[in-house]
């Protein structure tokens, strides 16, 4: 299902990702001016921490970049080639000073929205395995398949600053490879899986250990602060209802199902005013707690032979018949045809952010 235009220009990124495209161009000895006039920039350089550009231009800028590509290669590689961790502003510096990827990971499925408005992530683990799953809310077009190619690529850019090698590291893309699969892997390092059933990154839990070459504590504090200061500065950002989310999924990695009561003792709030908080931010625990649930059974939908039963009863549900109904709420499916394969359209997934 196609996005509106007018939904697609209302969206805000950081105006730094068209450096990607300002070094491509420069690369290439190309007009670096054309490039911007084509995104309809018209803004001093250097740009400012500040500046922000919307989706339409975002989409004119990835468009761009796949007609100046060269061929040969996917259009990914050479993009990610020019894409610093860095260009991620206070979020990149996050993961730079983490103690470990874990951290890193955890910070960028906190902040994450801030910078890309067009994707929600989020994880579920499995036995030994984490998946960082990466859902688009709009459908972008040409561009879209690309689009999702460099926001799921995008955490791999923190392998360069692990003390150690990452391993079994899978990359999961439910669109056909822009080019030669073996070019993905040979230019990445990891198993890339397209047509999958998921937009994904899946990590040994172990690898989360696995300490970065230069953390600090004091940088990672002032990052998260900073990162704190915009959250509460912007008004399409729903901090509590991305704290219940988080303490939801947290306690349902470890089996358990979290109520009402333990929630507001965790968070010190009344469940009144939890109730007030998330009213004012559009939803309720009830809600929320459907919505984790759901997205933890999808996972064991996708990647287990567990029957229904089995998986309503591990995602908290009272029963088959209430984690369904539940299910096609959230997602527009049955179950059984979310396992049978059966992927939503971007635009119509109810996902939230995590």
């Amino acid at each position: 299902m196609a996005t509106s235009a007018a939904i697609i220009k209302s969206l805000t990124f950081p105006i730094q990702y068209l450096e990607v495209g300002e070094s491509l161009a420069r690369e290439m000895n190309q007009d670096v001016d054309a490039f911007f006039r084509h995104c309809g920039i018209d803004l001093p350089r250097p740009f400012m921490p500040w500046q922000t550009m919307n989706g339409r231009q975002m989409q004119l800028a990835l468009a761009h970049f796949l007609r100046a590509c060269p061929p040969g290669t996917p259009p990914l590689v050479k993009f990610m080639a020019h894409f610093p961790l860095t260009a991620h502003g206070p979020i990149g510096l996050l993961a730079i000073t983490s103690a470990t990827l874990g951290e890193a990971l955890q910070g960028a499925l906190t902040y994450a929205s801030l910078v890309m408005p067009a994707y929600v992530m989020r994880r579920q683990d499995l036995g030994d395995e984490v998946h960082m799953i990466i859902e688009p809310k709009y459908q972008f077009g040409e561009v879209h398949d690309l689009f999702t190619e460099t926001v799921v690529a995008a955490p791999l850019k923190i392998v360069p600053f692990l003390t150690r090698p990452v391993s079994g590291l899978v990359v999961n893309l439910t669109h056909s490879p822009l080019g030669d699969p073996a070019a993905y892997e040979a230019a990445f390092g990891f198993k890339f899986v397209f047509n999958a059933k998921q937009n994904k990154l899946v990590f040994s839990k172990q690898d989360l250990n696995i300490p970065l070459i230069a953390p600090s504590r004091a940088s990672h504090m002032l990052m998260k602060a900073t990162l704190e200061q915009q959250s509460q500065s912007r008004t399409d950002v729903t901090p509590i209802t991305q704290e219940v989310r988080r303490r939801l999924q947290a306690a349902l990695r470890q089996n358990q199902v979290m109520d009402v009561e333990a929630l507001v003792k965790d968070l010190a709030l009344s469940a009144r005013t939890l109730s007030r908080r998330l009213k004012d931010e559009g939803t309720s625990f009830p809600q929320l707690r459907a919505e984790v649930g759901v997205e933890f059974a999808e996972i064991l939908l996708l990647e287990t032979d567990k029957s229904i039963t089995q998986i309503s009863q591990a995602a908290g549900f009272s029963d088959a018949a209430a984690f369904t109904r539940a299910f096609k709420r959230v997602t527009g499916q049955t179950p059984s045809q979310r396992r049978s394969g059966q992927t939503p359209a971007p635009s119509t997934s109810s996902h939230h952010e995590p």
